[in-house]
Parts: C-alpha cells; structure tokens; sequence
C-alpha cells in the first residue's frame, strides 16, 4: 500500500464516480485540499479535467488517503494512456503542505488542456450522468466523453 494520500482534482471528487471506478476499495478518508503550482482546465474535446503546470497556480480537490494497491491499479486503468501519478505538493486546510499523489499528463500529447477552466459542480450538472454510465458500462475512464 503506498504511503502519499493521492490528490483527486476532477472527476474522482465526485463520490458516485469514485464508487464506479473503485467499488468497495474506495477510500474512506477524505480531506479538502489545495495542489500548488497547476492549474486546472477541461481537457480539449472532453468533459473530464486535465491540469498544467503554473508556478502561481492553484487547484481545489481533495487527499484520498489509505489507497490500497488494488485501488492504485484501478485508478492507473481509469485514468489510461495520456496520464501518470506523481509527486506534488498540496495543502491542506489548515495550511499544512503534504506531498501527494497526483495524476498529471505524461506529455505525450494524448490529452491536451482546453481553453476553459473545469468546474466540478458545473461538470456534475451538464456531464456526470452520461460520464457515469459510459464508465460502468467500459470499465474504464470513458474518454473523449
């Protein structure tokens, strides 16, 4: 099991997304938190996220700590080609920096940041109920969605 809580800046904030991608291995602690230096747009031709790099960028999400390997692995098949976990800095609310677990583009280009900023419950409103049943129904990360 790793140590770093993982940072979830996007889809995964949603708990019924959580649920369909890692079942019963979902994690159970939750924290509000900031990731520092990255800002975060819908990615071109999606619903879903992506973030890029900005040394005075911030981004809200939240630590999911206590993930089991098993819940890694799902996590690595959800996110797929065009993303990999690192290590970055988040805060939490009360100031403390932590370093994390965050899935970032791997820069090969196979998902590109667009021209607007993701808004969670903006995404939840327009996209989660088509994004939630292509999810279930592939068993991956429906991209493209």
């Amino acid at each position: 099991m790793g140590t770093l809580p993982f940072f979830f800046y996007g889809t995964l904030m949603d708990a019924g997304v959580r649920r369909a991608v890692l079942g019963g291995k979902a994690p159970k602690r939750l924290e509000p938190a900031t990731l520092i230096g990255w800002r975060r747009f819908t990615a071109k031709g999606a619903s879903f996220p992506i973030v890029t790099p900005d040394g005075r960028g911030r981004v809200h999400g939240v630590l999911a700590h206590d993930v089991s390997d098993a819940a890694r692995a799902l996590l690595d098949a959800y996110e797929g080609p065009g993303y990999r976990a690192e290590r970055w800095i988040a805060e939490r609310a009360d100031g403390k920096r932590v370093k994390t677990m965050v899935y970032v583009p791997d820069g090969t280009g196979a998902v590109r940041a667009g021209a607007t900023a993701w808004d969670l419950a903006e995404w939840q409103a327009a996209h989660k109920t088509a994004f939630v049943a292509k999810l279930k129904k592939a068993k991956i990360a429906p991209r493209g969605r």
